[in-house]
């Protein structure tokens, strides 16, 4: 497979909402997945939101998982393949499942379209026909293409191991489901079929042992897992890794902090140990 475009190049397909960065080297079995690091929302969207330019920079810095795609870029140097979503979950969230009565974020506003913003403030209208082309043109495809890329990697490997990479503020947002003000470090997440317990542990482990405060499916919990496999396939694990943004930057101002590179290597080191023990 090979790499898609950034956001929306001519080049590519203005419809290609991701991007797949392959390792300068073999590659292994191992799928990091950035869903939420991009600001990029085309004009035709743009359109659509109910919000201010300054309000909506607003809501961008509250919510997307700033420079996520640079702060778990070192796991292409351990093998790994990047499946970096290159629209805003404000153009649509791969990560929430398409049945509504399955997501417990439908239900405030943030499905696969949201229609609130992290104050619960109004965001877009979403018609049914509004979701059902962004499904169709955006959803779909981007599940499709990381839905044969785990086919692959079970052919050459026979497992494939999804890291879910995301990031939190430092403290809740009004929309949160957890509301506790006192946040770890690092949040793991995991799921009961794809998450063995011993993945699970490793990775808290290592995290630990850099000296962060790590947490287990809180303030976030559960992990993705691409949906052709979802609960079928046990040959696919996945882990969730979020990293507290007050670690590696300003969240007021949305600047990488200078200890920006160090977080990142911690990381990459976790990862690798982990993967390398379990």
């Amino acid at each position: 497979m090979q790499p898609q475009d950034q956001a929306g190049s001519p080049a590519t397909g203005a419809r290609i909402p991701f991007e797949i960065v392959l390792p300068l080297g073999p590659r292994q079995p191992v799928v990091a997945h950035v869903p939420h690091s991009s600001s990029f929302i085309p004009d035709e969207v743009r359109s659509e939101i109910l919000l201010s330019d300054a309000e909506l920079a607003d809501e961008m810095l509250r919510l997307h998982d700033a420079y996520t795609d640079e702060l778990f870029a070192g796991l292409g140097g351990l093998g790994a393949i990047s499946f970096v979503n290159r629209r805003s979950r404000f153009v649509f969230d791969p990560e929430r499942f398409l049945d509504e009565s399955a997501e417990p974020m439908a239900s405030r506003g943030m499905g696969v379209v949201y229609w609130r913003g992290t104050r619960m403030q109004p965001l877009r209208n979403v018609s049914p026909e509004l979701r059902a082309r962004r499904v169709r043109e955006l959803y779909q495809p981007y599940h499709a293409a990381l839905d044969a890329l785990v086919r692959d990697l079970l052919a050459e490997f026979g497992a494939c191991t999804v890291i879910d990479c995301h990031s939190f503020p430092d403290q809740p947002a009004p929309i949160d489901l957890d509301q506790r003000p006192e946040r770890p470090d690092v949040c793991i997440g995991t799921d009961p079929f794809h998450t063995p317990v011993t993945l699970a542990d490793a990775f808290e482990a290592g995290f630990s042992a850099a000296g962060y405060r790590t947490r287990r499916d809180s303030p976030f919990a559960g992990t993705f897992v691409p949906s052709g496999y979802y609960g079928r396939e046990p040959r696919v694990r996945s882990v969730m890794i979020e990293v507290n943004r007050r670690l590696y930057m300003d969240e007021a101002s949305g600047d990488q902090l200078p200890g920006f590179d160090d977080v990142a290597a911690i990381i990459t080191d976790v990862v690798a140990k982990a993967l390398a023990s379990s």
